[in-house]
């Protein structure tokens, strides 16, 4: 079946082009000047005439039915997906925990075959490490050959168990260079927080003291720590969301060293401050790493700016306001909000709206350059033949006010409730298949597929 997508106008992080779009099946077939073509014979007709076309956007950083502290989020694979694609999310990457008294290739194929009977979108694969022991080298190199060429690691929650020490992150690095695997990097310095926890036990400790209890400078100290372990064995390092000032001059400092790195933000670290935190509710934002300072977030908009932050990312980890307001305790509050949904039109209203950035980067920021970064690329994150046909047809007039009503998640509330965006997704295609359009969901559970994952970028540029 074909689809004529007319009138159109392009964007890629090259530039802006009018033109029309032929999806052939799940694929692109050809762009230009296509209406009344011979090779458009009977297709249907989608106009987008006055709207804009990017590639589909890649949420490259999500926990969708995330199992944790004994309970487990609010959106399951086909509720967190659903949301997704009402903002133009097609692709997502996900994460497994490595489980005990399993090979890490078990844990990553025990979460793709759970993923595959829900999600409703493309979705890759991060594979968590919390302990390195004998024989891990041959299980990254099983875990690369299922399609998995990312691990994550941790610098804190040592109590939790996710804390690998030294000796073990290097020879984790090691074999990950070696492999040409990339790792990610939750980075807070562990010992800085377990002191600070420790001043404090006994007293109060609401949500408006979890900056207190984390702060910025542990996220300067993780990543200047982990950075220079990374150069010192000659492999690229990823940090994913990065959230405040400290946290950017550790970043700076590292690459004038020539540190090879690659670095997420997120939209709350970009426009949310942790005033939040002493309002009624405040559990709602609490996530890892906290809220920071309004001079944090411009801060962080200065590097987008710049060009030193590569990807904005959501972290969506979603729980009711019940489960989130279960607690008072910053030390038991389930830490993570929704967001998967509102990553486009915030980026849009805050970025381009704002002069911060232009459409270009705005979608090498949310689509390009996550598909690069984990070897999804040029399948996607590309308006180009033979890509898939993921597309957001999208308003850039369009003005809403987001409120807990109007998403999607299953948490039952946005943590940007009230805030007014100006551009909105108007049609979301996912492989040739129409599955959002003026706000009605035409998806179906269990049609995304596992994306094995290539060469990561950092490594391809050598």
């Amino acid at each position: 079946m074909k689809s004529l997508i007319c009138g159109g106008t392009i964007v890629s992080p090259l530039g802006k082009t009018r033109a029309d779009l032929l999806i052939d099946g799940e694929k692109i077939a050809a762009i230009g000047d296509l209406a009344g073509s011979e090779e458009a014979a009977g297709a249907t007709c989608i106009d987008a005439s006055g709207k804009l076309i990017f590639p589909g956007i890649i949420d490259a950083h999500t926990h969708y039915h995330l199992e944790s502290r004994g309970t487990v989020t609010a959106d399951s694979f086909f509720e967190g997906s659903r949301a997704a694609a009402f903002g133009g999310v097609t692709t997502v990457i996900d994460f497994a925990d490595q489980e005990a008294g399993k090979r890490l290739q078990e844990s990553s194929s025990e979460r793709i075959a759970a993923m595959r009977e829900g999600m409703a979108c493309d979705f890759a694969l991060h594979q968590s490490v919390y302990t390195v022991h004998d024989g891990i080298e041959k299980e990254l190199q099983h875990l690369k050959a299922l399609g998995v060429t990312t691990v994550k690691i941790f610098t804190t929650y040592k109590r939790e168990g996710y804390l690998i020490d030294e000796s073990g992150l290097r020879r984790l690095f090691e074999a990950c260079r070696d492999l040409q695997m990339m790792v990610s990097v939750h980075a807070e310095d562990d010992d800085m927080i377990e002191e600070l926890e420790a001043e404090y036990e006994g007293r109060p400790l609401p949500p408006s003291m979890h900056p207190v209890l984390r702060p910025s400078e542990s996220e300067y100290r993780a990543i200047k720590k982990i950075g220079e372990l990374a150069h010192s064995v000659s492999m690229p390092i990823y940090i994913v969301h990065l959230s405040s000032s400290r946290g950017y001059d550790a970043v700076c400092e590292l690459k004038g060293k020539g540190v090879r790195m690659m670095i997420e933000t997120t939209p709350h670290y970009l426009l949310l401050d942790n005033d939040l935190l002493s309002r009624p509710e405040a559990q709602k934002y609490i996530m890892t790493p906290p809220l920071r300072r309004p001079e944090d977030n411009a801060a962080l908009w200065k590097g987008l700016e710049a060009g030193n932050i590569d990807i904005i990312a959501t972290d969506h980890c979603s729980f009711t306001r019940e489960q989130k307001m279960a607690s008072d305790s910053v030390l038991t509050i389930l830490p993570g909000i929704p967001g998967s949904e509102e990553l486009l039109p915030l980026v849009h209203t805050e970025g381009v709206g704002k002069g911060r950035i232009s459409l270009e980067r705005m979608v090498s920021l949310l689509s390009e350059m996550p598909a690069k970064a984990f070897g999804l690329y040029p399948r996607k994150g590309l308006i180009a033949e033979g890509s898939d046909a993921d597309l957001v047809i999208f308003d850039p007039e369009k003005e809403v006010v987001l409120t807990d009503e109007r998403q999607h998640t299953a948490a039952g509330y946005t943590p940007y409730n009230g805030w007014k965006v100006k551009g909105m997704v108007e049609a979301t295609i996912f492989r040739g298949t129409l599955i959002v359009s003026d706000g009605i969901y035409h998806g179906k559970a269990g049609s995304g597929q596992f994306l094995a994952a290539g060469l990561p970028e950092l490594y391809r540029r050598g």
